[in-house]
């Protein structure tokens, strides 16, 4: 398998995940929370392909899904680059084990990730997002990318297959 085929992969995948969660998965509510797929796709990039390979995923989905958002430009881009890079670097350095904890380590991260994006897009001027309803936000997402991340994982190793000369 070629490079190039490997980025063709990846943005096919990208492009449909970023359609899906347009069409689809932000009208799948459980009170009143949509899955938070764009940050689950910056989380599971990272456990699979690396800190760098985690941060270019959450850049490309984060500024896909600003495209769309009525909130402040870049600040998705930013946040999901930060978080996949972040849990890249902690799964190089510490994650290497069994399926389920990179599971687990999916539904903390979102939970982190959301209250990252809560605090700093209050910090830089955008209203509501840090609430009384955040910590239910945070829990309902943690627990859609709990189930979310088996599949997702299993795309990103798909998307990225081993190339030759790479250690991974």
């Amino acid at each position: 398998m070629n490079t190039l085929s490997s980025y063709a992969r990846s943005a096919l995948f990208l492009v449909t995940v970023l359609v899906l969660h347009l069409a689809l998965f932000s009208d799948l509510r459980v009170l009143g929370v949509a899955p938070e797929v764009p940050l689950a796709i910056a989380i599971t990039a990272g456990l699979v392909g690396g800190p760098e390979r985690g941060a270019v995923a959450g850049f490309a989905i984060g500024l896909g899904i600003d495209l769309f958002l009525p909130t402040l430009f870049g600040l998705s881009a930013l946040i999901y680059t930060v978080w996949g890079y972040a849990v890249g670097l902690l799964q190089e350095r510490i994650f290497r084990s069994a399926w389920w904890i990179n599971v687990l380590v999916a539904a903390v991260a979102t939970a982190g990730g959301l209250l990252v994006y809560a605090v700093l897009g209050e910090l830089l001027g955008e209203a509501n997002l840090y609430t009384d309803r955040l910590y239910m936000v945070m829990a309902v997402a943690a627990a859609y990318n709990l189930v979310l991340s088996l599949p997702l994982l299993g795309l990103w190793r798909w998307s990225w297959p081993r190339l030759l000369g790479e250690d991974r």
